[in-house]
């Protein structure tokens, strides 16, 4: 009976510390240091060092700018609110994604996330998307989004753009509902395909 007892207590403590060690993770890299090597950083530079240090996915969308200036701040955290106090751009993160654009379009993206993605086509199994672009063309990562999905993925003729993202095992899904609304495109997809237009097209 002790040797069970025993057993179902390290079990629990496993079960715990599995839950809790991405949110816990994830507070230590805000809480720690900004320094990534240069005193004088844009706002690009200075997310994508920040995300890769930690391990983190990054989407930001392609309206969040910044000229050269110095990192201010003792935490990751102060860092990133010094660099955007004065504009109306934001960040949040969640569920190991750290994600930056304006502040309506961020609110208005996870107020509608759980609806958005129980409409997006299944595609071919559950295969996590990675990759590091400080600029990726958009079609061409529609076409590496419809090689692991299976499902037709591809921009219009008229949508030439580019997005600074890092995916660390995130879904498809997730990728591309956020570049498509954190930079307020449209899209319209099937069962089977998804295309994607400028805004007011």
């Amino acid at each position: 009976m002790k040797s069970c007892k025993v057993g179902l207590l390290l079990f629990f403590v496993v079960v715990l510390v599995t839950t809790f060690a991405g949110p816990l993770s994830a507070k230590a890299g805000f809480k720690s240091s900004p320094d990534v090597g240069e005193r004088f950083l844009d706002i690009h530079t200075f997310l994508f060092k920040i995300a890769a240090r930690n391990g983190w996915s990054l989407i930001v969308s392609s309206e969040v700018n910044s000229p050269v200036r110095e990192v201010a701040g003792s935490t990751v955290e102060e860092a990133l609110n010094n660099y955007l106090e004065t504009t109306r751009y934001r960040w949040r993160f969640y569920e190991n994604c750290l994600y930056v654009a304006h502040e309506t379009d961020l609110d208005l993206f996870f107020r509608q996330l759980a609806e958005l993605e129980l409409t997006m086509p299944r595609g071919q199994g559950s295969v996590g998307f990675n990759g590091n672009f400080v600029r990726i063309d958009l079609e061409m990562l529609c076409n590496m989004l419809k090689s692991i999905s299976g499902v037709e993925i591809r921009s219009s003729s008229d949508l030439h753009h580019s997005v600074m993202m890092r995916a660390a095992d995130m879904s498809w899904q997730r990728v591309l509902l956020a570049v498509v609304y954190l930079n307020r495109f449209r899209m319209d997809r099937t069962d089977y395909s998804i295309t994607i237009f400028p805004a007011g097209s």
